[in-house]
Parts: C-alpha cells; structure tokens; sequence
C-alpha cells in the first residue's frame, strides 16, 4: 500500500510569480460565520526539527515498508529519496528522479512540488514548472505529467503539459493527488489570474482530467498576503469530510506560513480558520509550507512540510523537511514526533 492511496533549487534560483486580482474575497464578518464550519483548532506550538535536508515541497509514498520522498529541484531535476525508516534523520541523500528534461519547460532543471501515486501497474508524477514565452509572463506555470514503472523511478515526462491554468494562460502550479474517500483520484492544484487559487480536478483511472476544476478557497483573511497556494487534503474520519492545508505568503521569506480549512469534500466547499495560520515560524524554523500527508507502516496519519533554519531565508535553497503527527480528535492538531 502506498499513502493516501495516492526545495526550491539550491542551484539555481527560480522566481515563481503569481497574478492576483482583486481585495480579499470575503468580509471579516463572513468570515467568523464560516468559522464555525472548520471546529476546533489546535495550532502547532514548535515545528519538529527537520528529518530530510535540502527538501522543499515535499511528498511521501509509502509501499510496505518503504518510503519515497521527493520534493522540488535542489542539484537534481527530481530529487527522490528512498528510506526504510521515516523516523530517522537524514543529510541529502537524493538522487535523480527524472534523467531527461521535459520538452515542454523553459528551465533545464526546474521542477517544482512533485506528487507521486499509482495507476494500475504504473507510477505517474504530477509536478509544475515555468514554460517559455507564455502568454501572461507573470503566470508561466503549468503542470506536467512524467510515468515510472516503479515509485523509485526514473520518470520520463509527457512532451506538454496536462494544464496551464484556467483558459489554458492563466498558470497552474503545485499539484497534489489525493484519492478521496470513496477511492475516487482528484488533482489539487493552484491557479493563476483568478481571487480563488485553490482548485481541485476530477481524474479518471489514467490519471487524466476528466473536467472542470472546482473552486476550494480564495484569499479571504490578511495573513494570506501575496497568494495562496500548495493545497493538500487528507480524510478526517472523526467528522467524515476533508482537511485541506495550504501555504500563503513568499515562500522565501519567515512570514511564509500554513493555513488549515475544512471541506465537505474534495471539491469544496471549504471553510478556512480566520484566526490565523495553523504553522507559523517557531523553535527556530521560519517560512513552513508545502504540507503533504501520508499514512505510515502503522497506519497513523502524518504531515511533512519544509521551513528554513531562522536567518537562512532564501530564494535559493536552504529549506528542510520536517514531519509531524496528525490528530483528529478532539481537535485538529499535528503532534511533534520524538
């Protein structure tokens, strides 16, 4: 079984520019109403010392035993990491995922927030990238598509991209598979030129969209400066519906946080906390995003994110991975793990 049936460069920098339009999308007032829509919840006190070194974005794919981590370009394309004990921790020790570049992106090592799963007997790999010339330059990212026979790789990418946003210009990024509760797969993402980045894609067996994306959430409270972005969900069985997390901010600075919304299902509608981040800078971690989930050999749901050592903020490189439990009764919390 594999999880949920399901770093930015440090090479090179890489500039990830996102339009927005328009004042936050929903009154203060509203807001609080709304509110009452996610419950309880608890926010983390102090970000676990990092696990994985110079691994930004990150996901986990777990078969049997063995556990997959892979995360934005560092010195590789795709970096994966193979582990047998997620407890531990570890220096670099990726290697590349992905030998050959895809046709279709602008940057000979660029690649951005990979997700991982399986469909039928092959591994595909979601992931997101500038593409060159693009006709709103401050949205050039799309998605991209690469195939494996194994979660260890090598992927060899699609020649297009599978999405380049709403009207295929506006820019999509930072995919995330989730196969929801019904075992039906779904494709997270987040769009460009529009007040509601958070979208998710209905997908059919091949890993193909098959529709319109749906709406999650818009920027609605000040925290959420910039953009939001980097939506994840997993299956909350206390309440039977969803908790999606996503980032806000510059991902390059200590103000880059992580927020927390319910959903009544993975396409929305979700309400989110207008209190403030679920993850924000602590014990000495700064910029946490990029959560994913993943369920561990001994079932137990967990988080990864990455974050920057306090002082080390950077637009290129420098972000750890670190994991956490999830806890969903009697309140949404992620617990440190020793």
């Amino acid at each position: 079984m594999h999880d949920l049936r399901h770093a930015m460069p440090t090479t090179t920098v890489t500039r990830r520019k996102h339009r927005r339009r328009g004042a936050f999308g929903a009154l203060a007032g509203a807001a609080l109403v709304l509110s009452a829509c996610l419950g309880p919840v608890t926010k983390l006190d102090a970000i676990a010392p990092p696990r994985f070194a110079q691994t930004s974005d990150p996901a986990v794919v777990r078969v049997g035993g063995d556990y997959y981590i892979y995360g934005s370009n560092n010195q590789y394309r795709a970096p994966i990491r193979h582990v047998t004990d997620i407890n531990r921790s570890y220096g670099d020790i990726s290697y590349e995922g992905m030998p050959t570049k895809p046709a279709w992106t602008a940057s000979n090592i660029q690649l951005w927030a990979p997700t991982v799963g399986q469909f039928g007997s092959r591994w595909v790999m979601f992931f997101s990238a500038d593409r060159p010339n693009p006709p709103q330059p401050d949205n050039a990212q799309c998605i991209g598509r690469a195939w494996a026979d194994s979660p260890a790789g090598p992927f060899t990418p699609e020649p297009s991209p599978v999405t380049c946003g709403l009207g295929g210009v506006g820019g999509a990024l930072d995919p995330q598979l989730l196969w929801d509760a019904t075992g039906a797969p779904h494709l997270l993402a987040a769009l460009g030129n529009t007040e509601s980045p958070l979208q998710s894609f209905p997908l059919d067996g091949d890993a193909n969209i098959v529709g319109e994306p749906a709406v999650l959430l818009s920027r609605q409270h000040p925290w959420e400066y910039h953009f939001i972005e980097q939506p994840a969900m997993i299956w909350d069985p206390v309440h039977n519906n969803y908790i999606l997390t996503y980032s806000a901010g510059k991902w390059w600075l200590a103000d880059y946080s992580t927020g927390i919304a319910r959903c009544m299902s993975p396409a929305g509608p979700c309400y989110s906390d207008p209190t403030g981040p679920w993850v924000s800078a602590s014990a000495g971690r700064t910029g946490p995003g990029g959560m994913s989930f993943f369920y561990d050999a001994d079932g137990a749901p967990r988080a990864i994110l990455s974050s920057f050592a306090a002082g080390g903020e950077s637009t290129n490189g420098g972000r750890s991975a670190s994991l956490m439990y999830v806890k969903f009764d009697p309140a949404m919390a992620l617990t440190v793990v020793k």
